[in-house]
C-alpha cells in the first residue's frame, strides 16, 4: 500500500479526498447528491483515476493547471458554503426524506404535459428513422451513425432530450409527491422505462442512457428512500458494465466476438481514456507550446451558445472569430478524444477570473435550489436539482449550459410545474415567494 502511494502520490491524495467525502456522507448520514459532496467526490475521483497514467497521453499537470483545478474546486465549495450559511442563519427548513409537496398540484395536467414533452422527444426519433431507415441500434453498424458529424446529429436536441421526459414522468411516479393518482403513478413508471429503452434503441449513446437511468436513481433518493453507500456502489458497477457493453455495440473495441474483445486490455483502456482525456486536454489547452496558436478569448459571448443555438447566431460568431465548435478541435491532444473540463470553457470565456467566479456562482445557485427542496411547492425544484446533478457529474466532460438541449429542458421544467400549480406564483418556485392568486 505504501509503495503504491509513493508510486502514485497524486492519485493517493485525490482518492483520499474522495474517501473523505464518503466518510463525511456516512458519518453525518447526509445526502450523497448534495452539490458540494457530488462535486468534490466526482472531481477528486476522476482526476485520481486520470493520474494513474494508464495512457501515455496523461502527463503531469503544470503548476498553472493545478491552480485552475484547485481554484475551481475551492470556488464552487465556497459558493456552497456561503449559501448554506445564509440558509441556516435564516432558520431555513432542514430536508426530510422523502420530499413532499407543500401545496396542491394538478397531477392530471402534469401527466398530460409530460406527453407533450414525450412528443418533443419523438420528433427526434422519427427524424432518425427517416434518415437511417430504422432505429440505429438495429442497423448493421450502429457506430457508423454516431460519429462527429452524423446526418442524425442535427436532431440531437430532440432525441437526446429523453432524460427530460424520464424526469417529468419520474416525479409523477412516486407516492410521496403523487399520493392520490395511482393510475398516473403506474403509467408514468412505464413511460419512464419505455422512454429510456426507446432512447437507447434510437441512439445508443452512453451519456443520454446514463442520464435517463441516473435521473430515476436521483429521484428515488429524494422521493422514496435515501440511497445507501452500498447501493450506490452497486449502481456504479452496473454503470461500468453498461459502458463496456455499449462500447462493444458501437464497435469501439474493434471487430471480432464480444468474448474476444472483453479479454483484451482495451476493456479497461477505453473507460480510462474517457475519464482521463478530459484532464489531459485541459492541461494541453492551458499550456500550449509557444509555436501553437491559442484559442481566442470569447469574452463571455460563447457562454450563450446553448440558449442562442436555435437562432443560428452562435455558428456565425464562431466562424467569424475562429472559435472552436463543440468538438474542441484546438485542444484535442489525442485525435478522437475531444472532451474537456468545464474549467476550460470558463477560462476561454472570461480568462483566469472566470475560473474562480463561474464555479462560485454555480455553487451558490445549485445550493440555493437544493436547499429550496425542503419547502418544495411544485416538482420544479427536484426537476432542476436532478438536472444539475448531472451537470456537475459531466463537468469533467462538457459544460452543461452550453448544450442547447438543456435549454429546452429548462423551458419544460419551468412551464409544466407553473401551469400545474393550483396557486399561481408571482415568482418561480425556486425563489420561494408566492401570491395567493388561484389559477383559473
Amino acid at each position: 500500500m505504501i509503495s503504491w502511494i509513493l508510486e502514485y502520490p497524486e492519485s493517493g491524495v485525490l482518492f483520499s479526498i474522495a474517501l473523505l467525502c464518503i466518510v463525511v456522507f456516512l458519518w453525518k448520514r447526509g445526502d450523497f447528491f448534495s452539490p458540494a459532496n457530488i462535486y468534490c467526490f466526482s472531481q477528486a475521483l476522476m482526476l485520481g483515476v486520470a493520474y494513474l497514467k494508464l495512457n501515455p497521453a496523461m502527463t503531469d499537470f503544470s503548476l498553472f493547471t493545478w491552480m485552475v483545478w484547485i481554484g475551481g474546486l475551492l470556488s464552487f465549495l465556497g459558493g456552497c458554503f456561503l449559501m448554506n450559511l445564509v440558509w441556516t442563519s435564516r432558520n431555513g427548513s432542514p430536508m426530510d426524506f422523502p420530499l413532499k409537496l407543500h401545496c396542491e398540484y394538478d397531477w392530471n395536467r402534469h401527466f398530460l404535459f409530460s406527453f407533450v414533452a414525450f412528443g418533443y422527444f419523438l420528433i427526434g426519433v422519427f427524424c432518425v428513422i427517416s434518415i437511417v431507415g430504422n432505429l440505429i441500434l438495429f442497423t448493421d453498424s450502429p457506430g457508423s451513425w454516431m460519429g462527429k458529424s452524423p446526418k442524425v446529429g442535427a436532431y440531437a436536441v430532440f432525441f437526446c432530450s429523453s432524460p427530460m421526459v424520464v424526469s417529468l414522468f419520474g416525479v409523477a411516479s412516486f407516492k410521496s409527491l403523487n399520493p392520490s393518482h395511482r393510475y398516473i403513478r403506474w403509467v408514468s413508471r412505464f413511460m419512464a422505462i419505455f422512454t429510456t429503452c426507446l432512447s437507447f434503441m434510437t441512439f445508443p449513446n452512453r451519456g443520454t442512457t446514463f442520464v435517463c437511468a441516473g435521473s430515476l436513481v436521483v429521484l428515488y433518493n429524494y422521493l422514496h428512500k435515501k440511497l445507501s453507500f452500498s447501493l450506490i456502489l452497486i449502481i456504479a458497477g452496473i454503470g461500468l458494465a453498461a459502458f463496456i457493453l455499449i462500447a462493444a455495440i458501437k464497435n469501439q473495441y474493434g471487430e471480432g466476438s464480444v468474448a474476444g474483445q472483453i479479454a483484451t486490455s482495451s476493456v479497461i483502456d477505453l473507460p480510462y481514456k474517457y475519464v482521463a482525456n478530459n484532464y489531459w486536454n485541459l492541461d494541453y489547452a492551458l499550456n500550449k507550446d509557444s509555436d501553437e496558436p491559442e484559442h481566442p478569448t470569447t469574452f463571455g459571448a460563447d457562454i450563450f451558445y446553448g440558449v442562442l443555438y436555435y437562432t443560428h447566431l452562435p455558428e456565425a460568431l464562431r466562424t467569424s472569430f475562429g472559435w472552436d465548435t463543440p468538438y474542441n478541435e484546438s485542444v484535442e491532444k489525442v485525435n478522437g478524444l475531444n472532451t474537456v473540463s468545464y474549467l476550460w470553457d470558463a477560462y476561454k470565456d472570461f480568462g483566469l477570473p472566470g475560473v474562480f467566479l463561474e464555479p462560485f456562482f454555480f455553487g451558490l445557485l445549485f445550493t440555493f435550489i437544493y436547499r429550496r427542496l425542503s419547502v418544495m411547492k411544485t416538482p420544479m425544484g427536484v426537476l432542476f436539482h436532478t438536472m444539475f446533478v448531472f451537470w456537475i457529474l459531466f463537468w469533467s466532460f462538457t459544460t452543461g449550459y452550453k448544450q442547447p438541449m438543456y435549454w429546452a429542458w429548462i423551458l419544460f421544467f419551468l412551464l409544466i410545474p407553473a401551469l400545474c400549480s393550483k396557486k399561481a406564483t408571482s415568482r418561480c418556485d425556486l425563489c420561494g415567494k408566492n401570491s395567493s392568486r388561484e389559477l383559473q
